[in-house]
């Protein structure tokens, strides 16, 4: 919606920001069709698993969203907070085929979106992505492209 359309005033009307944090996510689509932008997210987990000591620890999550169906193309699980290797790992296995053939989310995005944290914006990161030829979108600091940012 555009920042002054009347369904904005309507359903916002505690402004564009307020609406945007509270729908953004849910009611609108950041692509216009699967594949066009994905998104590169982490998020730790709520939940406790053995590390090779015995030790217990909470995993963090990084995966490559589908910006357009929401669906998760890619991801890997490690006990230390993101690094740039495994946001790159959750990509290699996006790009990669499925196990399920009929499977859609794969192969490579037409943009990459990534948060502004230095798992993302990493020069492996941007080298990657001139290799791939995919263009990298870094959101603003605090912002997702794709709607507020809730990491852990």
């Amino acid at each position: 919606m555009r920042h002054g359309s009347p369904a904005l005033v309507t359903l916002a009307p505690d402004g564009p920001a307020a609406f945007r944090d509270r729908y953004e996510l849910i009611y609108r689509h950041r692509a216009a069709c699967p594949q066009a932008l994905w998104q590169a997210e982490h998020t730790r987990l709520a939940l406790l698993v053995l590390d090779a000591h015995g030790e217990a620890g909470r995993p963090w999550l990084p995966l490559m969203m589908d910006a357009y169906s929401r669906a998760v193309a890619g991801y890997t699980l490690c006990l230390e907070a993101p690094t740039p290797r495994q946001t790159a790992l959750a990509l290699r296995q996006a790009m990669g085929r499925k196990q399920q053939a009929a499977w859609p989310v794969c192969g490579m995005p037409d943009v990459l979106d990534v948060a502004h944290g230095r798992d993302c914006t990493s020069p492996p990161r941007e080298q990657v992505a001139a290799a791939l030829h995919v263009p990298l979108v870094v959101a603003s600091v605090g912002r997702r492209a794709g709607g507020k940012w809730r990491g852990a």
